[in-house]
């Protein structure tokens, strides 16, 4: 009921939030959806979608509606949370938690405002000085160009270079 009392206006009008995580390395994409509870505090949801690198443009694109579609308020059930409780960390399979953060690139995609009409699409850089690339398209836009999109991104990410 207090969940219920905090979001006054219809919770379909929050800014949703999905993150890639993203390793051409390891030809991996993982997709994490996100929630936010009543402390606007945002979290990954358990169920994290995988899709291979070389992937097709459309396919990513179609994932990344998908899991942004299924953002969702909720109160986190366990506020003290561990590695083992990450679950992009625990779906990568692998054994460390800074194997995950060398292999893997973050992209954050954020609507630009409540009515996620544009998303705002954030590459992590792992630059010393916090500077990241960052992109917006229309949430209609075409999936394949979604698609690119990432893996344009993610390119620089890995060559650090913008054309």
């Amino acid at each position: 009921m207090r969940l219920l009392n905090f979001f006054k206006k219809d919770p379909n009008m929050l800014v949703k939030m999905v993150v890639l995580y993203v390793s051409s390395e390891l030809n991996s994409i993982l997709i994490a959806p996100q929630y936010v509870d009543e402390s606007w505090i945002r979290y990954e949801q358990e169920d994290i979608e995988q899709l291979d690198f070389d992937c097709t443009d459309e396919s990513l694109g179609e994932a990344i509606k998908r899991n942004f579609d299924k953002f969702a308020v909720k109160n986190m059930p366990n506020t003290k949370r561990t590695t083992k409780d990450w679950p992009a960390y625990q779906a990568s399979k692998l054994k460390t938690e800074t194997e995950f953060e060398h292999h893997y690139f973050k992209i954050s995609i954020n609507g630009a405002n409540d009515a996620n009409i544009i998303m705002v699409f954030e590459a992590d850089m792992k630059s010393k000085h916090d500077i990241n690339v960052t992109s917006s398209v229309s949430a209609h836009a075409e999936n394949h160009k979604l698609g690119r999109l990432v893996k344009q991104l993610h390119d620089i990410q890995i060559n650090r270079t913008i054309e």
